[in-house]
């Protein structure tokens, strides 16, 4: 556990160091959101209507363009295979690369969702929902594409074949998490959203259970 930790807070200060994969991602995405606000034109409604696909798009953007940080600078500073010949298993480096992902994914949706909100008309009188299906699908996200970013890691054209390899599998997270804040976003009771949070709840499970258990014998391919 102890490792986990030390490797997440590790990737964590040298991306915080660098600043220009994150900021280069959160600059990206407010451009983003700003055209997409015009496009939508001024009325109210229609900027609400579309504030939590906006949102979860922007965020699996995020993801993608963050999801390579995790081993990318392992590869460029070569500390790749140190981390492999360390002893014992090697799901601490799976645990350790996804608490950095997670992490980057839940600052950056933080702030996409306080854009959404302003730029979008996006209520959030229901804030602490919002947190949870915030947390819950940037869990599922970053279990997915901590796997892949791992096998990729070595591979030329790595930043075209995660995308491609990512989205196909995150498209459950995604539809679950923009119908849960869609209705949090209209004021549906949390008993007719429940089932939305408990789906994102057993993919967050099944994703990061299955990621682990093959993420060793991926390394070793």
């Amino acid at each position: 556990m102890q490792r986990i930790f030390w490797l997440a807070w590790r990737d964590l200060v040298l991306e915080f160091r660098g600043r220009t994969g994150i900021l280069s991602a959160v600059f990206f995405l407010a451009v983003m959101l700003f055209i997409l606000a015009m496009a939508f034109g001024p009325n109210p409604q229609d900027l609400q209507k579309a504030a939590p696909g906006v949102l979860w798009v922007a965020l699996a953007f995020a993801g993608s363009l963050l999801a390579g940080r995790a081993f990318g600078l392992e590869v460029e500073d070569g500390t790749l295979d140190d981390l492999l010949l360390t002893p014992g298993s090697r799901e601490w480096i799976y645990f350790g690369k996804l608490l950095f992902q997670f992490s980057l994914l839940i600052l950056v949706g933080l702030v996409l969702l306080l854009l959404t909100a302003g730029l979008f008309y996006l209520p959030l009188q229901n804030w602490g929902w919002f947190v949870v299906v915030l947390l819950l699908g940037s869990l599922g996200y970053a279990a997915i594409s901590t796997f892949y970013a791992g096998m990729l890691a070595r591979l030329r054209g790595r930043e075209v074949l995660l995308p491609l390899l990512l989205f196909p599998l995150v498209i459950p997270v995604v539809l679950a998490a923009v119908r849960f804040t869609q209705g949090l976003a209209q004021g549906i009771p949390m008993a007719e959203l429940s089932d939305w949070l408990r789906l994102l709840a057993v993919f967050d499970v099944i994703y990061v259970t299955v990621c682990a258990m093959v993420f060793p014998y991926m390394l070793e391919g």
